[in-house]
């Protein structure tokens, strides 16, 4: 790419194609959450492609009935997604949409370079197709595909990490090292041609299902799974449903969470001035101060020492307060909940029949009778308009019907207006549309729902996620990558958000999969560590009077006269013998030859390699905080921000570079000249 780096950052149109929302941002000088949100659809209009619903609607205007095209932007009827579970199913939709988000982001088509993040289910072909559209449609000058795992490391910044994207229909498990991706597995194809979809769309459909009885739907669904009383409970390996299931009964008040809980504890306010016949009563301050100087002058002194004599009660004890089961459950978090209130808003549409305007040059009653006929009907009188410079309004008896001041003549001795011979014309009306107009009204309503929110994350489809991330790891060839992969756990998508999610699933991973290196002492035993290995004979046995050399290791950390298996202790002692930069140099081991050992004088060389078969630490990443809106924000989406600085990598650095630099940029995208 002759051209590489030579682009500023607002020139980049960065694009992250997902199965239900493309994330989507013109320009990169800014880190921060995508500006753009497009749904991943489009519909079918004869041999072309359009990204909102179109349809024929009748219209009567003035009598006369007409056709009208509308575009309704919000509907899904009839829309086609071209991307499903990451894969693409359709790529002549894909391909239009590409284009459509194009379009509406830039406005030339010869100097926006694009950086488009790929799914790792994208073969080579569906790349080739996508490199050949956007050359050939859109006239970009360079175009660079990166993969989704490796966009989410450059945001994360971490060289080693596993990367769990739990999408809409998807869970996709990339294992990268070094910065490069060494293993990649994924649920959301089955067999048989069959479809199997993981992620957020299962646990939604769990919840429609669960709550099916109470009239719920996949939007009522949807709500209430994204709501904050909707979590996994955290992993208990003693419970039959593996999680504590709250017992606390709160059927019926739920609607007392909506209560502030400093209000629940308030006590009850004390009685106004003139209720109790206390009027020293209210010169208590809150923090408990008497105003003495009130209540003397007041000359209630007794009456008021007596009354707080008779509230003291027993020197030294407050009266006990009854806690009421609002309180009691205001004070419950919701996993010690039976039941809890959600608010449910519905966004409704609402037919409202058109009103019939009056012409503007119809004869019309002047503001003024209008007023007054509307203000006599009411039964009120007509408010006077003031005077254009600010002054109050006159009295009705100096008000002249003409308008004139007049100050000797009341208003009822003025002379009458002659009635007009003609009766006043009608108002024109005039005709609109028959057709109903549609309002959208916002509805909201609160619902009550039972331990369905806790259950409806099912074992099977986190065992699943548990599985698929245990495979994607230990599938990895090279052994001495899987420690570092296994401390470097990052969960994203939009799926991921929901809570308590992640952190089941560690725990489930370090109760099925964890091996602590303090179980390696299992291993061993009371033998001394240079004795060999007893034989059957009964000869070796060792005795508790043992009086030999003491142990001694060899150069490479491995002991030449020890009798314990090499293999055993290379096992448990594998942290010592990894090297820093991952590779662990081979070793020479001998076997251990003892008298009467059948092993002769025979020597058998093994090559030591990386022992650590299991994971003796499973961790996450810690998440930066030096982006506060990312901080607010989450970073499910952070491969979003990682494309927006490979953007800057790739297409904007063009200074204090070295040659290997340059070349690995021009390496890093494709220009239109290497293209063509």
């Amino acid at each position: 790419m002759s051209s590489a780096g030579k682009w500023r950052e607002e020139q980049v149109l960065i694009i992250c194609p997902g199965s239900q929302t493309t994330l989507a941002q013109m320009g990169c000088s800014e880190l921060t959450p995508p500006a753009h949100r497009f749904p991943t659809r489009m519909f079918r209009d004869g041999d072309a492609w359009r990204p909102y619903r179109t349809y024929m609607r009748k219209k009567t205007v003035a009598g006369v009935e007409t056709e009208e095209w509308v575009e309704d932007v919000d509907s899904d009827e009839g829309a086609t997604y071209p991307l499903q579970a990451g894969r693409i199913v359709n790529m002549e939709a894909f391909l239009a949409f590409l284009d459509h988000v194009h379009s509406m982001l830039t406005t030339t088509y010869h100097n926006t370079p694009i950086m488009l993040m790929a799914s790792p289910q994208w073969t080579r072909p569906d790349c080739e197709a996508i490199a050949q559209y956007i050359f050939e449609k859109t006239r970009t000058p360079a175009l660079c595909l990166i993969h989704s795992a490796v966009a989410t490391q450059y945001g994360l910044k971490f060289p080693t990490m596993t990367v769990v994207d739990i999408g809409y229909e998807k869970v996709d498990v990339s294992a990268i090292y070094e910065g490069r991706v060494v293993h990649h597995v994924d649920i959301g194809s089955g067999l048989s041609g069959q479809r199997a979809i993981s992620g957020g769309e299962v646990f939604t459909r769990r919840l429609e299902a669960l709550l099916k009885g109470q009239g719920f739907n996949k939007d009522m669904a949807e709500q209430l799974k994204r709501s904050v009383i909707c979590e996994v409970l955290p992993y208990a390996s003693g419970e039959d449903a593996l999680a504590e299931l709250p017992t606390e009964d709160t059927r019926g008040v739920g609607a007392a969470g909506d209560v502030p809980v400093e209000e629940l504890a308030l006590p009850p306010k004390p009685a106004e001035n003139g209720e109790d016949g206390a009027e020293g009563e209210k010169e208590a301050d809150d923090d408990g101060v008497l105003d003495v100087a009130s209540i003397v002058t007041s000359g209630q002194t007794k009456e008021f020492l007596a009354k707080k004599e008779k509230e003291k009660g027993k020197p030294g004890r407050k009266p006990k307060e009854v806690e009421t089961t609002a309180q009691k459950a205001a004070r419950l978090s919701n996993k010690e909940k039976t039941h809890n209130t959600f608010v449910f808003e519905e966004v409704v549409q609402e037919e409202v029949k058109p009103q019939p305007k009056v012409a503007a040059d119809a004869a019309a009653p002047a503001p003024a009778a209008l007023a007054t006929a509307d203000t006599t009907a009411s039964g009120e009188k007509p408010a006077e308009s003031a005077n254009a410079d600010g002054a109050e309004p006159k009295p009705e008896s100096q008000a002249d019907v003409s308008g004139e001041a007049s100050d000797d003549k009341p208003a009822a001795a003025q002379p009458e207006a002659e009635p007009s011979s003609q009766p006043p014309a009608e108002p024109k009306v005039e005709e609109l549309s028959s057709e109903p107009e549609l309002r959208v009204k916002r509805v909201k309503r609160d619902i009550e729902v039972g331990l369905e929110r806790f259950t409806f994350a099912s074992r099977e489809e986190i065992d699943r996620i548990v599985q698929t991330i245990y495979r994607a790891i230990q599938g990895i060839e090279d052994q001495y990558m899987r420690p570092a992969c296994w401390e470097n756990l990052v969960f994203v998508g939009n799926g991921a958000r929901l809570r308590g999610l992640r952190d089941n699933i560690l725990q489930t991973l370090n109760a099925r999969h964890l091996v602590s290196p303090s179980t390696a002492t299992m291993f061993t035993s009371e033998l001394p560590s240079n004795v060999a290995t007893p034989t059957g004979t009964g000869a070796q046995t060792p005795t508790g009077s043992f009086t030999g050399a003491p142990h001694q290791l060899g150069p490479n950390g491995v002991s030449s006269s020890s009798g314990v298996n090499p293999l055993l202790q290379a096992a448990t002692t594998a942290n010592t013998l990894g090297v820093a930069g991952g590779a662990s140099a081979p070793t020479t081991v001998a076997t251990p030859q003892g008298p009467g050992s059948e092993a002769g004088g025979a020597t058998h060389v093994v090559s030591q390699h990386f022992h650590s078969q299991t994971p003796t630490a499973i961790k996450t990443v810690s998440l930066p905080t030096y982006l506060q809106e990312w901080t607010r924000n989450g970073f499910e989406e952070s491969m979003f921000l990682g494309a927006q600085v490979a953007a800057r990598i790739v297409f904007c650095v063009h200074s204090n570079m070295d040659a290997q630099s340059i070349e690995a940029q021009r390496m890093a995208s494709l220009s239109r000249v290497d293209y063509k």
